[in-house]
């Protein structure tokens, strides 16, 4: 299944980025975050594809409702990493436009991977977690970045993943281990600033 899925979205990413190659030309960043503290550093890797990799705080609010317990909610604020392989794509786009390039303030498709290390519940099928664990998911997402001449950076992507991760299950008064997983939306919005030396 991961691959049909993977398989059609990189065919389409390259005929997408074949097509302006020639005329973009991506750059390196430093940036530090507020809105999800972290930092993120991007490597250009080609004329269109970067490297992007994020250490960050995860926040999760988690909001439920039933008809014993009535709504109740929960956030998680938790340690991240994320790691995106960008092809950005509508560079001639923009320029025609008039619209600011620089800095790679461009659309962009990637695939990604994140590891959150949290103890929260993948579902409400699930009991409660006693410790943090590993949850990662893999999948694709389609996002716009804009850093700004006074240097506000705003990045945002969404897209669909696979989550894989451990769950505690109850069943004769006894808990136990299993593994799990589930298709999972993927989404980010990052607010900072750009750290590289003005042209």
């Amino acid at each position: 299944m991961k691959t049909y899925f993977i398989t059609p979205f990189l065919f389409f990413i390259g005929h997408l980025c074949a097509q302006e190659k020639s005329e973009s030309q991506v750059a390196d960043i430093i940036k530090v975050n507020f809105l999800t503290p972290g930092i993120n550093y991007e490597k250009k890797i080609g004329k269109s594809q970067t490297l992007v990799g994020l250490a960050y705080l995860n926040t999760a609010i988690l909001i439920g409702a039933s008809s014993t317990q009535g709504i109740n909610s929960s956030i998680f604020i938790d340690p991240a990493v994320q790691l995106q392989y960008r092809f950005y794509y509508n560079y001639l786009k923009r320029q025609e436009k008039g619209k600011r390039t620089a800095l790679n303030s461009l659309n962009y498709f990637a695939p990604a991977f994140q590891f959150v290390f949290s103890d929260r519940r993948t579902s409400s099928e699930y009991f409660f977690e006693s410790k943090r664990r590993a949850m990662n998911t893999i999948g694709a997402v389609w996002g716009f970045q804009r850093n700004y001449n006074n240097r506000l950076s705003l990045d945002f992507n969404i897209g669909l993943g696979y989550l894989f991760t451990t769950a505690t299950t109850i069943n004769n008064n006894q808990l136990n281990r299993i593994n799990v997983g589930q298709i999972s939306p993927m989404s980010q919005l990052t607010l900072g600033f750009w750290l590289n030396k003005r042209d």
